[in-house]
């Protein structure tokens, strides 16, 4: 089972609540566009006919995304750090945003083609495999299905 999706979802998303199609550890995947009939890129083209996991707080405005609550402020930089180094191995590069000293969000966009491409999708799947993020132990009850199964 794919820690990232189970299929690269539909041109529309709303806000789902988390359920069973959250995959563990997975960046959540929420995709918003225009119209089928504008889905001309790449990547709006190979999300055509899919589903989708999503945020249980809802879209991310046509980006794929994953929130979380680490630890402590030591854990948040560890997995930024992480995902760091793998997203300049591969050369894309997420929006990392900490706030609160424990709360990061990932956001990865290609911001030239305005919407998700093929390598956001193989770099979130790459962070989803590489990277053990140490939750916070509350958050880590409220949000299950981010527990890994190694």
């Amino acid at each position: 089972m794919k820690r990232l999706l189970k299929a690269v979802g539909a041109l529309h998303v709303a806000a789902l609540s988390s359920s069973s199609s959250l995959l563990p550890s997975g960046l959540a995947l929420a995709m918003t566009t225009a119209a089928a009939s504008s889905a001309s890129s790449p990547a709006a083209a190979a999300a055509a006919g899919a589903g989708a996991a999503a945020a249980a707080d809802g879209t991310c405005n046509g980006a794929i995304c994953r929130k979380y609550t680490a630890r402590n402020f030591q854990a948040a930089l560890d997995s930024i750090n992480a995902m760091g180094a793998i997203a300049e191995r591969e050369n894309h590069h997420p929006d990392f945003h900490l706030t609160g000293y424990r709360n990061v969000e990932v956001v990865l966009f290609t911001h030239s083609l305005g919407g998700i491409s093929m390598n956001d999708i193989e770099l979130a799947k790459m962070l989803d495999a590489d990277v053990i993020v140490d939750y916070s132990p509350k958050w880590l009850k409220s949000h299950p299905e981010a527990k890994r199964e190694d």
